[in-house]
């Protein structure tokens, strides 16, 4: 998915389109960055599960035709929603951003996968 997809998904859920709110465009680069650093510990946990290296910094992107480079079902299905909730946030309806905020959290989440691994007693005694 582009950061131009992601931001159109995002405004759909105003609804609005492109040509409806065109001033909120030169925002969508930096809310998608700032997304890349918010979901890279969900990131790093599909690459520990497929075995690939794990990021130390979260990518930057300059424009809106660049493709996100996380994993495509986070981006897919948690990205628009949490965009929104600052579109929401800019037309003041704050009730609105927290429910997007809330749904692009659940969407991460839903999307992560779940790594097995040895569960470590950090309260066992010595």
């Amino acid at each position: 998915m582009k950061v131009r997809e992601c931001y159109e998904a995002a405004l759909s859920f105003l609804p609005e389109t492109v040509e409806d709110n065109p001033e909120m465009q030169k925002f969508m680069t930096a809310w998608c960055n700032v997304l890349l650093g918010e979901m890279l510990g969900h990131e790093n946990t599909f690459r520990r599960a497929n075995k690939s290296e794990e990021l130390k910094v979260p990518p930057v992107l300059t424009e809106g035709e660049e493709e996100i480079p996380y994993n495509e079902r986070l981006v897919r299905s948690a990205f628009p929603y949490g965009m929104a909730r600052w579109m929401f946030r800019e037309n003041e309806d704050i009730a609105a951003s927290h429910e997007y905020y809330g749904l692009y959290i659940t969407a991460a989440n839903e999307a992560t996968p779940i790594i097995e691994g040895e569960v470590r007693d950090v309260y066992e005694l010595c």
